[in-house]
């Protein structure tokens, strides 16, 4: 079964790191670091996006060339690729937001669609996953796999792995169990806790000064109702502080760093997704031409 023929290093960063960045390091110049590094993971990003759209494009071909059986069709059509398309729409909208070179504060309008477009990509990312374990067991699982309850099945719990059908596949993706864990402490929460979101701004102790003295020339202007001059102190009020390209749940913590977790993230469902269409294709009859 080939399953290496996709060159996997494509969607991993470290190899996007050592073309764009390491080569124009230079020690103790962390302003043109920042700049190679920035570099390095927008190439990285360009990379992902182009894999989930192979991906997309590859699960398309599927259909019209493997004999599905009904449920593994429905599945594969109605969720993976509907998760797909919603990955890539969600990915491409918070890249816009947030590339990795932005500083500038997020205004309000841009905060609320990022944090929407990171919770749905975490909840895309898990979803897929279950959706394509889904697909195999109806496609080549045994009958008592089949009938196994929904939350008994998954890529990485015993009756997946131990379905002597599904092995060939379950075998190799055990190596993504533990991305698979890791991946969970950022879904779990956004799913049925505390939604994800990107904190707007970081204020230093003499941006919170300027940004308190602005809010009293505002009350001010509004107090004359000097709209324009208003909306003008407005403007620069939201140009204050900087943005930290990380995301969290809570104040507390943990802080995750957008790039390269959010693509390397996305990285890893596709090269799961791989696996598993190759599988699916192999392990299934073929459709007559027309």
């Amino acid at each position: 079964m080939p399953f290496n023929q996709y060159g996997f290093e494509q969607v991993e960063y470290s190899g996007h790191y050592d073309q764009f960045a390491v080569p124009f390091l230079i020690e103790g110049n962390a302003e043109n670091n920042l700049y190679f590094t920035h570099e390095a993971q927008q190439n990285h990003i360009y990379s992902v996006n182009n894999a989930v759209l192979e991906l997309l494009t590859d699960a398309l071909g599927l259909l019209s060339t493997v004999a599905f059986a009904k449920k593994a069709e429905d599945i594969f059509r109605y969720g993976v690729m509907r998760r797909l398309r919603m990955l890539n729409a969600s990915f491409k909208s918070f890249q816009n937001a947030i590339p990795p070179n932005r500083t500038t504060p997020l205004s309000q309008e841009h905060s609320d669609r990022v944090c929407r477009d990171l919770n749905a990509i975490y909840i895309d990312i898990l979803g897929m996953l279950d959706n394509y374990a889904w697909t195999m067991v109806f496609q080549a699982g045994s009958a008592q796999t089949r009938a196994a309850r929904p939350l008994a099945i998954n890529l990485f719990k015993p009756p997946f792995a131990s379905d002597r059908a599904l092995q060939p596949a379950a075998d190799i993706l055990q190596g993504f169990k533990a991305w698979e864990e890791d991946v969970k402490t950022r879904r779990n929460p956004a799913a049925h806790r505390m939604p994800l979101y990107v904190p707007p701004a970081a204020l230093t102790p003499s941006d919170v000064a300027e940004y308190e003295c602005l809010e009293r020339l505002i009350s001010g202007a509004l107090h004359a109702q000097d709209f324009e001059k208003m909306k003008g102190l407005r403007k620069t009020q939201r140009r204050i502080g900087s943005l930290i390209p990380k995301f969290l749940h809570v104040p507390e913590g943990p802080v995750t760093d957008i790039y390269p977790v959010i693509p390397e993230d996305i990285g890893q469902v596709v090269k799961i997704g791989r696996i598993v269409q190759t599988f699916l294709r192999t392990h299934g009859p073929l459709l007559a031409p027309l």
